[in-house]
């Protein structure tokens, strides 16, 4: 029959894709319905549009550089740079995919013991290769005494990781707004406020400097004075709050907050 019709490309560099996402793993979800377990090796061939191997490779790579904020490229760019690469021979790039596949396999099956997975050591120079057990996520956990704040500090909630975070989905709202929400939700007392390196509110400025801006919106004064702009696409913003528990007056420490403004 005639060959498939590849779909257009993707924009790159669009940080917002969570409706995306959930279409694909929707289509996924129906996919795996039909799967026989049987997989066929394909020859890498670039020039043919309707086997989706750039696209593929494209996709594969922009997900890695936006996981490292590495500028994206497009299909046309990709497709140039694949068309260059010199196959891997027995090298030890290679064997690292060999062994990376590997792990993704067990991911994929279901495994989530942590015994089940190894991280792997190799030196083909020598040659040396060994395999470890993955050490645990770390957690943050509350202090008696903390070196920086000099007293104590209480992590809420106890033991949440790097990769937590907290939502809030309230709509555009002003600082004295979300301060409000904490305080209902969480009793916390909040007296700073940053994203990235940019400090949105301090309290302790001399004059209360920032008062006014208890009344605007968070993202209109991040983008008053920020260098970096809101990438076109993005509805939220990344932001650490710190301040006191109203209860016992201590030091807090929470994940960073995750504010969509639309």
């Amino acid at each position: 029959g005639p060959a498939a019709t590849p779909p257009p490309p993707p924009p790159a560099g669009n940080d917002d894709d969570e409706p995306v996402i959930t279409q694909l793993l929707d289509n996924l979800s129906v996919s795996k319905q039909t799967l026989t377990g049987e997989l066929t090796p394909a020859d890498f061939e670039k020039d043919d549009d309707s086997n989706y191997h750039i696209d593929f490779i494209n996709a594969s790579a922009n997900l890695r550089a936006r996981n490292y904020k590495i500028t994206e490229c497009d299909r046309n760019k990709t497709k140039m740079i694949a068309g260059k690469i010199i196959p891997a021979i027995a090298t030890t790039t290679a064997m690292i995919t060999g062994v990376v596949s590997n792990e993704i396999y067990k991911y994929v099956q279901g495994f989530t013991d942590i015994a089940k997975f190894k991280n792997a050591f190799c030196n083909l120079a020598l040659p040396q290769i060994m395999f470890s057990q993955p050490d645990d996520i770390i957690r943050n956990k509350s202090k008696e005494f903390d070196p920086i704040m000099c007293g104590p500090i209480t992590c809420i909630p106890e033991g949440y990781t790097n990769y937590d975070k907290i939502v809030v989905e309230q709509g555009s709202i002003t600082f004295q707004q979300l301060f409000d929400w904490l305080k209902d939700s969480k009793g916390l007392e909040i007296s700073m406020v940053t994203c990235g390196n940019v400090a949105l509110y301090n309290q302790y400025l001399p004059g209360n400097k920032h008062a006014p801006r208890l009344a605007e919106k968070i993202e209109d004064v991040y983008r008053r004075i920020s260098n970096e702009p809101i990438p076109e696409g993005r509805r939220y913003l990344r932001i650490d709050v710190g301040g006191t528990i109203i209860e016992s007056g201590d030091d807090f420490q929470i994940p960073p907050i995750k504010y969509y403004f639309a």
